[in-house]
């Protein structure tokens, strides 16, 4: 039986047929050893940001870790804006080195995040993570070659359009902190877009093995 695979989420769920990707933000959650992907949130950035940056890169190496993030950009957060990139662009390098996607959290400052990653000449996976906005900026985020991750915002159906449209090749399906079940995401996703749950999971563990190299029957 294939899993439901949860991108993204800040915490694991008892649920026996779902394939779960904790989000471990450091210096505000506790490192896993659980499969999971860490980063430095821009709301969390610390006083001591080398210090921060020097617990990133020792976790980042380790096998368990799938990928770098989530980090970005926030219009909304009191951290410092050139602070924020400073971090940003730090998580960027050590993503490319280590040949890991990235994960991306972005309020109010797409057009800014398209630059530094075009800027950086991203050549990981980008994955623009809980994105719930229309499908014009949907549709610039696919152009340059990123994905897209959507969450529980799709159940109020204000992403119709984006559901029935989206190149399958670039869709993800998380919870991230909402206690949701992934599975009525799923279930949501296969009502607009009018495919087979088995479908869905099928397309949703390729873009997952693809994307992060790991194989979620075998790890």
């Amino acid at each position: 039986m294939l899993p439901y695979i949860d991108i993204h989420t800040h915490q694991l769920q008892a649920n026996e047929n779902t394939f779960q990707l904790l989000n471990c933000i450091i210096g505000e959650e506790e490192f896993s050893n659980q499969i999971c992907s860490v980063g430095i949130h821009p709301w969390y950035v610390h006083e001591d940001r080398d210090g921060q940056f020097g617990i990133l890169k020792r976790h980042t190496a380790d096998k368990n870790v799938l990928a770098i993030g989530e980090c970005g950009l926030d219009k909304i957060t009191d951290i410092a804006w050139q602070t924020q990139i400073e971090v940003f662009e730090k998580q960027i390098l050590l993503a490319q080195e280590l040949q890991k996607p990235l994960i991306i959290h972005c309020v109010r400052a797409y057009q800014e995040v398209f630059h530094i990653l075009k800027e950086k000449q991203v050549t990981v996976p980008v994955i623009f993570h809980s994105f719930n906005k229309k499908l014009a900026l949907a549709q610039s985020i696919l152009q340059q070659g990123y994905y897209i991750s959507l969450g529980s915002s799709i159940l109020q159906g204000n992403q119709d359009d984006l559901i029935q449209s989206i190149d399958m090749d670039k869709v993800f399906l998380e919870t991230d902190n909402k206690p949701t079940d992934v599975a009525d995401i799923y279930s949501y996703f296969c009502r607009v877009r009018k495919i087979s749950i088995s479908d869905l999971q099928e397309q949703i563990v390729g873009n997952f093995e693809q994307v992060f190299r790991y194989n979620t029957f075998s790890g």
